[in-house]
């Protein structure tokens, strides 16, 4: 039979579906498909996709979770380490609104395929200073960190360490991170332009292939799993950083020891090979899984063989006069802020306020918060699938978990354990200037802490005019005849070591000269408070994450089906500009402007060795709450703007004589809601 070509009029009808039943006999028979590969499935797509997204997190938090350990080797601040989780974003800054624009009229499976090979380039670049540099440094750490005592007073010379050679291993170390710093850079740059694609891209694929009422759970589905991906990260660091960096080798002590230095390296291998293996089944998915009809291409389509970047800044225009779609930018700027910067820092941040060893910090950081933030994203999304909340209701929610959040902060800053009862304290700040043992010549003596008999904790033997040293274990030492101390205390930690090592009754070495005695080691022990943090803290991680579905679905819903992923990309923008390049850095300027006392190794200075804690908390938790405020004001107005959404544009669609939907971003501000029963 003859095939017949309708005119475009009818082309018109037919695609708005108002044919009146007069075209009827021209609609060719529907052709038999033929089976379909185990790809055309959206829960194949979604197995791949979360896989390659919690790749994408736990490599984030991974870094995170070394970041101790690499500001310990290469001896660099948190304004650093900062700098350097803030490429990522500047990474995703430079190409989010060309990928999304590009990739959102493409073959979207194939784009995050590719951008998830870029992403494994980038993981594997920051392994490269470990197999370049790795012995060398470790060499120059473990020098700087020999073993026998630390320094004792001494009246007739320096008491430090520092000879030829230490000065050498010194210039060694700053000759290699002047290298390494800036490598490390670049390649969490291109971990930046890889991750762009798999958030951006995904996400709009995912709601293209599902209908609008089971939308909300898939999103759900979509970040809550993701959200594993920060958890693991923390995991796999905390695990990794109790492997001593050279696994295949055994130093000799434990993780405790200063000198000991975690397999920082390691996670990432895991990481990129297992990122490598999806993208090669990425890019067997088609273009698109859900099949609908689509009506024949017109005149006007025809014409359209323009170059691919002729609308681009309509596109953007268009995105920009959306007014929900800005105060929502905005809003998702403000609340990734507090939640990013917190957990830039939160390891560091419980290692310093509740003195909890590094993996255990690690530990606490994946499950006291990461994983209840994915129970309620998904928790949110079944509620939101059972109830159907109006747009107002989902950004009423919204607003109020930031509110819960910021108040929570502020309750977190009365939670904390007691201060570090420094004997060399004076209003706040370090004061080397001892009377008892100004003599010493302890310039540029390391922070070498120890705890004396009167319950005080000195910098260093040599501050607390100790004369002698005896060795009670590998990395555990008595210091006699310190002119400084108390003879005549007892306090506990001091008092309990000693009867660990069975020399309390060592007279020779604690009464000698005179003067009292001490052990290697701060006087503060574990501190219970911790529970309650976690406790509060896990709870606002879970509230707060509550409201991350409808925040997701109030941007895709007032937005155009094909500026979906255009939308995210400028989220994505906003976010990485206004939110993720600065927010590690002011945190981390946040925290070391908390720091009382840093490290010194022949006049070299390194990491911070010592916080005061209220300032800490004053600091971290006030600029977090203050900050999520500010997300709770731009929530506010997203609510007053809400009622225009319609949150389930497929039934408005298949409804009986209803009008073609119009999108929400052509609408005047003033226009009525788009619902289906108008």
């Amino acid at each position: 039979m003859k095939r017949f070509e309708a005119t475009p009029e009818e082309q018109e009808r037919l695609a708005t579906g108002n044919n009146n039943g007069s075209l009827d006999c021209k609609i060719p028979a529907p052709q038999p498909v033929g089976p379909r590969s185990v790809f055309h499935s959206t829960r194949v797509f979604m197995l791949v996709f979360l896989s390659g997204w919690v790749l994408q997190g736990m490599f984030l938090t991974y870094f995170v979770s070394v970041t101790t350990t690499i500001e310990k080797l290469f001896k660099v601040e948190s304004k650093t380490t900062g700098i350097l989780l803030a490429a990522t974003e500047i990474g995703q800054i430079c190409t989010s609104l060309f990928l999304t624009y590009l990739a959102g009229r493409g073959h979207r499976p194939r784009w995050i395929a590719c951008m998830m090979l870029v992403l494994a380039v980038g993981v594997v670049g920051c392994v490269v200073p470990h197999m370049l540099y790795g012995t060398r440094l470790l060499d120059v750490h473990l020098d700087a960190h020999r073993s026998g005592p630390a320094p004792v007073c001494s009246y007739y010379g320096n008491a430090t360490n520092c000879d030829a050679a230490h000065y050498k291993s010194s210039e060694t170390r700053s000759s290699i991170t002047a290298v390494v710093i800036p490598w490390l850079f670049i390649c969490l740059l291109v971990v930046g332009v890889g991750q762009t694609g798999i958030a951006t891209l995904g996400i709009p694929y995912v709601d293209d292939n599902v209908g609008s009422k089971q939308s909300p759970l898939y999103m759900a589905i979509t970040i809550g799993i993701r959200v594993i991906g920060p958890a693991l990260g923390f995991l796999l660091g905390a695990l990794c950083t109790s492997v001593y960096v050279n696994p295949l080798s055994d130093p000799g002590y434990e993780s405790n020891n200063p000198r000991w230095v975690g397999a920082w390296w390691l996670g990432m291998v895991f990481i990129a090979t297992f990122i490598v293996l999806l993208s090669s089944l990425m890019f067997c998915f088609p273009r698109q899984i859900k099949q609908e009809s689509v009506p024949p291409p017109t005149k006007k389509g025809k014409e359209k063989q323009e170059p691919f970047f002729k609308d681009f800044f309509v596109t953007i225009k268009r995105q920009l006069t959306n007014d929900i779609l800005m105060w929502r930018t905005a809003s998702s700027v403000l609340h990734l802020m507090p939640i990013s910067g917190v957990y830039s820092f939160l390891p560091k941040y419980l290692e310093k306020q509740f003195r909890l060893p590094t993996h255990d910090a690690n530990l606490v950081s994946g499950l006291g918060g990461i994983l209840l933030m994915g129970v309620g994203i998904i928790t949110a999304g079944v509620v939101i699938v059972k109830v159907v909340p109006t747009a107002r209701q989902v950004a009423a929610w919204t607003a109020a978990t930031a509110a819960i959040y910021s108040a929570g902060m502020v309750l977190l800053m009365f939670v904390s354990c007691p201060e570090e009862n420094f004997r060399l304290l004076d209003n706040g700040a370090i004061n080397g200037n001892l009377s008892c043992s100004v003599n010493c010549n302890c310039e540029n003596v390391a922070f070498n802490p120890i705890c004396g008999q009167d319950a005080f904790t000195y910098l260093s033997p040599c501050q607390a005019g100790c004369l002698d040293s005896h060795q009670l274990d590998n990395s555990t030492w008595l210091y006699s005849n310190c002119s400084c101390i108390d003879a005549a205390g007892t306090g506990e930690k001091a008092t309990n070591t000693l009867k660990q090592f069975e020399a309390w009754n060592r007279s020779e070495w604690l009464h000698g000269d005179g003067g009292g005695w001490a052990v290697s080691g701060e006087c503060a022990g574990p501190c219970g408070k911790i529970y309650v943090f976690i406790a509060i803290f896990a709870a606002l991680m879970f509230v707060h994450a509550s409201g991350e579905v409808g925040a997701v679905l109030i941007i895709i819903r007032c937005t155009d089906k094909f500026d979906k992923a255009m939308a995210m990309g400028v989220i994505q923008f906003a976010i990485g500009v206004f939110g993720n390049v600065p927010c590690p850095i002011v945190f981390g300027a946040a925290v070391d402007a908390a720091c009382r006392l840093r490290d010194a190794a022949c006049g070299l200075l390194g990491a911070c060795a010592s916080y005061d804690n209220d300032s800490l908390r004053h600091f971290y938790l006030g600029l977090s709450a203050g900050l999520m405020f500010l997300a709770f004001i731009m929530d506010m107005l997203v609510w007053s703007k809400a009622g225009r959404i319609d949150m389930n544009p497929g039934e408005a669609s298949s409804a009986p004589h209803s009008p073609p939907p119009v999108p929400l971003a052509l609408l005047p501000a003033d226009s009525a809601p788009l619902r289906p029963d108008t």
